[in-house]
């Protein structure tokens, strides 16, 4: 999951709308950032032995990738997520962790962190401010010049996403402090509260940025966390390979000091709404900046997810502390919570509904796994774009004793970085409450799954975009 951190050493007193640049002037020494910037960029390098490591991953890497893609009807595209995007719009140098704004002073206390033994995120929640607890309200609104027609329904699409699943709530207010969403050429946020006046703090949400799953991204960022692969524990998951990045972009890879107690027990996850994917701020766009250590190399291609996974809910809810609204307990199945919204039933992990989380989702098919080698193709097909996914779950079960073993290969010419418009979840461990394996990517030859127990769920979903998969399987020992 995603680092926990509050932001708040700016003084910042805005009255009236402004872009990014008209921002970044107000509250920063450009020449200072920068100067800063670089200075984490010249510490962060490959080890001896992380250089080894990444050359044997390289070399397993190479062999999964397909020249030709299978078509089908369709065109070929690829969608940019929000790294590329800031990067394609110049903003990025101007950023930290790729998405995230700062000022000259919360990057200067970073930076001496490193001198420290305080953690990044308990320092910041020290100096910060707070949008309260048990049930936060994030007041916003939108700048005088921001094209709210064509884009709110999306960003009040991400926003219900968040109140369904967590104790905040969001409100549109025209004085007060308040979040305001801005025209940008790419996707940013403050981090945390900055302020506890009168004044705006921006959330930058331009074209690019305009599906759901980004923008809960940045918000996130505005609720008070950093990216998962900051997390003082990333390379115990993953190796970063610094040759690979440029210069100026090492920063965007800076760890964190250890502090497990605002881990608030999340565990690591690829598949984290708040990770970066594998190929984010590669000099060579071919080959991964980070790779997945050997334990772990099935989640190479599923890194990134596209809407916040039941962990970085989870997060968000435990850092906000929305369980006190609950005066009583309920007992919950198959890993499933408390839901902070309606105490007395239970907030489920992907592939389990109910009160209980003890029933599949209605729309579940059931296969049954033998011995023999077959084939499952999923057709998605076309319909109307919007902010809701068309979603479709398939179980696999095999004999009781044995396990399910799957390889996906996706039939399209269509992919994004975070499987954002279509793909399939791969649901395979026994612990249902880690996101699963993310496919969508027809350049890339897809692993061979085996699953903890006879059953595995994959769930096949789209937002309006033609998309198959062929799923080879069978039961095995």
């Amino acid at each position: 999951m995603f680092c926990l951190v509050f932001l708040a050493l700016l003084s910042l007193t805005l009255a009236g709308p402004i872009d990014f640049e008209a921002d970044l002037k107000h509250n920063v020494d450009l020449g200072r950032l920068q100067k800063d910037l670089a200075a984490l960029d010249e510490r962060l390098k490959n080890t001896a032995d992380t250089e080894a490591e990444i050359e044997v991953l390289k070399a397993a890497y190479s062999k999964t990738v397909i020249e030709s893609p299978a078509p089908i009807n369709g065109s070929t595209c690829k969608d940019e997520d929000a790294n590329e995007l800031n990067e394609k719009a110049g903003e990025e140098k101007d950023l930290f962790e790729g998405d995230v704004l700062l000022t000259n002073d919360q990057l200067a206390l970073i930076e001496s962190l490193h001198k420290s033994n305080r953690s990044r995120r308990q320092a910041l929640k020290d100096a910060g401010y707070s949008w309260g607890t048990g049930n936060p309200v994030i007041p916003y609104s939108y700048s005088a010049t921001y094209p709210q027609a064509t884009r709110r329904p999306t960003i009040t699409a991400a926003m219900k996403y968040w109140e369904k699943f967590t104790c905040v709530r969001f409100k549109e207010v025209t004085s007060g402090y308040r979040v305001e969403v801005r025209e940008s050429k790419g996707c940013s946020s403050y981090v945390g509260k900055i302020n506890d006046r009168t004044g705006t703090q921006g959330l930058n949400l331009a074209e690019g940025c305009m599906s759901v799953g980004t923008i809960c991204h940045e918000l996130s960022h505005t609720f008070g966390f950093f990216h998962v692969q900051s997390r003082f524990d990333r390379d115990r998951y993953v190796d970063i390979d610094f040759n690979n990045i440029l210069t100026d972009d090492k920063h965007n890879f800076d760890l964190e000091k250890e502090d497990k107690t605002l881990l608030r027990d999340i565990p690591y996850e690829f598949g984290s709404n708040m990770h970066y994917y594998h190929k984010d701020f590669a000099r060579d766009s071919n080959k991964p900046a980070i790779y997945a250590k050997p334990a772990y190399k099935i989640y190479q291609e599923g890194m990134m997810g596209r809407v916040p996974t039941f962990y970085d809910i989870l997060g968000v809810n435990k850092h906000f502390n929305c369980a006190a609204n609950c005066k009583t307990s309920v007992s919950c199945s198959n890993g499933g919570v408390q839901d902070v919204n309606n105490c007395s039933k239970c907030l489920c992990p992907l592939g389990w509904a109910g009160d209980k989380c003890d029933q599949r989702p209605p729309n579940t098919t059931t296969i049954t796994a033998t011995a023999t080698l077959q084939t499952k193709r999923v057709d998605m097909n076309v319909g109307a774009k919007g902010t809701e996914y068309k979603v479709e779950y398939y179980l696999f079960k095999a004999p009781a004793g044995q396990k399910v073993q799957m390889t996906p290969k996706v039939l399209g010419t269509r992919w994004s970085n975070s499987c954002d418009p279509m793909g399939i979840e791969i649901k395979f461990l026994r612990d249902s409450r880690p996101s699963g394996l993310q496919v969508c990517d027809w350049r890339v030859q897809q692993p061979t799954v085996t699953s903890e127990t006879n059953e595995m769920l994959v769930q096949a979903y789209t937002l309006g975009e033609q998309f198959a998969v062929e799923m080879s399987f069978k039961a095995v020992n």
